[in-house]
């Protein structure tokens, strides 16, 4: 196997792969959620469980026992995972022979030089685009899962090529998760209740919230029920022969007026590809509703990748944002790549301040 220069030449070089990505950065950033609410911790030289979760927290979550009974020996599995290395971000894209012939056809198209060189950057680009963004992607689906679970989930399922950690908890406290009097999938159900219950509740210990996250699937639920229809009916008083809508709108307006959150509708999907296949998936979990406190949520813990110490010769690279991006062709098996690596782990500092009710788990 041997490093040799890319097959897109100058274009390919590391100030124009630089160039391409600044050009078109702040668009890329629209494209993810999590930016909204986290920040980028300073770089570090190594990275870990213990520095992302907190060493305070991972030492709290103990057992609570009687203070005459003798403590409880239990497998250390869970804590030797939350004290051991956060895995690498990796995403590879490769350009094959058969792509590599239709570029050399383009070569000999009809059009002007101005629009082969046009064509030429279009499928760089894309590659590099991939490539960038894959890690925002991730981040994305760890966000996501941390603030609807208080968990991420590094199984098979969701990280199919990688390692599998299992699902790591992020140890928050056992009533920050809340329970419905009746599952939202019934008719009986109050949602304005349950949500008046949860604000009761954290307010206790001086908590308030901005916004209220719900998935898209649950609010159409949420909608039809005949306690939410009675509300809003009531609040609007349009009459006894008058329509009225249960619209996202109309329920912020009640809750509003009644001192409660605003709602905000979470429709979020990101493809997970394993054997060539891509499949979508919800990183959202949409039976739970979850209470966001006002400001940043916490910050993107982040290492220093080896490459940026030690350059690879051959192998032409560029920033976006945190994440390096690496472009070079291989001759066994004859292939272009374009790569792209990032160490980080979303660290939700607020995340006493989230609390998550449970649409479908009834209070016993």
């Amino acid at each position: 196997m041997a490093i040799v220069a890319s097959l897109f030449g100058d274009l390919a070089q590391s100030q124009n792969l630089q160039a391409l990505i600044d050009n078109s950065v702040d668009a890329l950033y629209t494209q993810s959620i999590w930016r909204q609410y986290l920040d980028w911790g300073l770089p570090q030289t190594d990275l870990t469980f213990a520095t992302a979760i907190g060493r305070s927290r991972i030492e709290a979550a103990a057992s609570i026992v009687d203070p005459d009974s003798s403590a409880p020996l239990r497998s250390r599995a869970a804590l030797e995972k939350l004290d051991g290395k956060i895995p690498t971000m990796k995403e590879k894209f490769s350009l094959n022979q058969d792509d590599y012939r239709k570029l050399r056809v383009l070569q000999t198209l009809p059009i002007s030089d101005r629009e082969k060189l046009n064509q030429l950057i279009a499928k760089l680009w894309n590659d590099v685009q991939n490539a960038a963004t894959s890690t925002d992607r991730r981040l994305d689906i760890m966000f996501l899962q941390a603030v609807s679970t208080f968990q991420v989930d590094v199984t098979i399922t969701n990280n199919p090529d990688g390692v599998v950690f299992g699902t790591v908890d992020l140890l928050a406290k056992a009533d920050q998760k809340r329970t419905v009097t009746t599952v939202w999938t019934d008719n009986a159900a109050d949602p304005f209740k349950d949500i008046r219950d949860v604000v009761r509740y954290a307010a206790l210990s001086g908590r308030k919230f901005k916004e209220i996250w719900i998935d898209q699937e649950l609010w159409f639920t949420i909608q039809n029920l005949t306690n939410v229809k009675a509300a809003i009916s009531g609040y609007q008083n349009p009459g006894s022969n008058a329509k009225f809508l249960v619209t996202l709108n109309t329920v912020n307006e009640f809750l509003v007026a009644n001192g409660l959150p605003m709602i905000k509708l979470i429709n979020e999907r990101r493809g997970i590809e394993k054997d060539g296949k891509v499949d979508t998936i919800n990183p959202f979990k949409k039976e739970n509703v979850v209470f966001i406190p006002e400001g940043k949520l916490g910050i993107v813990h982040n290492a220093i990748s080896i490459e940026e110490w030690e350059k690879v010769a051959g192998i032409n690279y560029a920033k976006y944002d945190r994440t390096i991006v690496s472009k070079w062709h291989d001759n066994d098996p004859w292939r272009e790549y374009t790569a792209a690596e990032l160490n980080a782990f979303p660290a939700l500092e607020a995340i006493d301040g989230i609390f998550i009710l449970q649409s479908n788990i009834a209070t016993v």
